[in-house]
């Protein structure tokens, strides 16, 4: 296959297809038919064989102006990005080429963000990684403000724009929510602090647009932060416990992770907003006659809902007790619009 691509574009295109379908069936498809020892054997064959299949798509990737062969070369290259030896990613030019040739031009957008977020997730690396992969997301963030600032509204876009404009933004809530609940500790130093926050805005950004699966990709991340700042500050205590009940008077006191709280501050109080404004319905219960003319409670069954209701319940108890008074504030003034009439409805009420 890859010795023949090299004769013609098109049968390239094919190759690459084929490629790309061998990745997902053994890898992807074929996860609960393999043994984990076939599955190790075929890994290892191909491995061996993934230098000249890599060779082929840095050289399409460099030489190539076939639009459609370009596509399919990174999305053949993203089913690989998961199981290929990290030699390949991180002592290559990869990470350069799609950051800054093919992530800036909206025809390959979605793809080359595929690839990162395989890259960009990746997990449980020696820490000689941690530098590489800080680097990866300043260089994002800058090439990703090219694009829009992290106050841009993404509402409307989202609403009005294209296909590939919401697919975008859906990619980049699974990239950053990736990244940061893989690599969060990594960035947390001071040569990434500032791209830190900048990502967190972008995602919050991300939250506030008006689509079930984005949000419940941004919640994962948003509760893992919360969790993580919460225990940071109280030591390891969890809101449930009765032993945490003596802290629950002193919600801003100045523990070990007060300093790590104040640097998120700005940010959570963004999230804070998006909880509050996008709740979900706890489980409803309703009271009703039964055939025998017996009053009985029938409880409604929604488990996707509920699932979300306790995980975003979970996140804001979290983040007032990290900030009560930032809490009570956004409260007050969502309430007062809806005394005003100023932003009343029965769903934001």
């Amino acid at each position: 296959l890859v010795g023949s691509s090299k004769s013609s574009e098109i049968l390239c295109e094919n190759n690459m297809q084929i490629l790309k379908l061998l990745s997902e069936e053994v890898f992807d498809f074929s996860r609960d038919q393999m043994v984990t020892e076939k599955v190790k054997r075929m890994k290892e064959s191909l491995n061996g064989e993934f230098s000249q299949i890599f060779q082929l798509c840095e050289f399409v990737l460099e030489h190539s102006q076939r639009p459609s062969l370009l596509r399919v070369t990174l999305q053949t290259l993203q089913r690989f990005l998961t199981w290929i030896p990290l030699g390949f990613i991180f002592q290559t030019n990869l990470i350069d080429v799609l950051l800054n040739k093919f992530f800036p031009e909206p025809l390959f957008r979605n793809d080359a963000l595929d690839c990162l977020t395989e890259i960009g997730t990746l997990q449980d690396l020696e820490p000689q990684y941690d530098p590489l992969f800080r680097q990866l997301f300043v260089t994002f963030l800058q090439r990703l403000g090219d694009i829009f600032t992290p106050e841009t509204d993404l509402r409307p876009p989202f609403t009005y724009g294209s296909e590939e404009d919401r697919l975008f933004i859906q990619k980049l809530a699974l990239f950053l929510s990736g990244f940061f609940k893989a690599h969060l500790k990594v960035l947390e130093v001071q040569d990434s602090e500032q791209a830190l926050i900048a990502g967190m805005f972008y995602l919050v950004r991300v939250s506030e647009v008006q689509d079930t699966e984005i949000f419940r990709i941004c919640l994962e991340a948003w509760h893992m932060l919360a969790e993580d700042l919460y225990k940071t500050d109280h030591g390891s205590a969890s809101f449930y416990d009765a032993s945490a009940n003596s802290r629950i008077l002193n919600l801003n006191g100045n523990s070990s992770g007060s300093s790590r709280k104040f640097v998120y501050s700005p940010v959570l109080t963004g999230v804070r907003q998006v909880m509050i404004a996008n709740m979900a319905k706890p489980e409803e219960v309703l009271i009703v006659e039964d055939e025998n003319g017996d009053i009985v409670r029938e409880t409604t069954k929604d488990t996707d809902v509920i699932a979300q209701y306790k995980t975003m319940r979970d996140t804001l108890v979290y983040l007032t007790h990290l900030n009560c008074e930032d809490t009570e504030s956004i409260m007050l003034s969502k309430l007062s619009e809806q005394v005003e009439g100023t932003n009343w409805s029965w769903n934001n009420l």
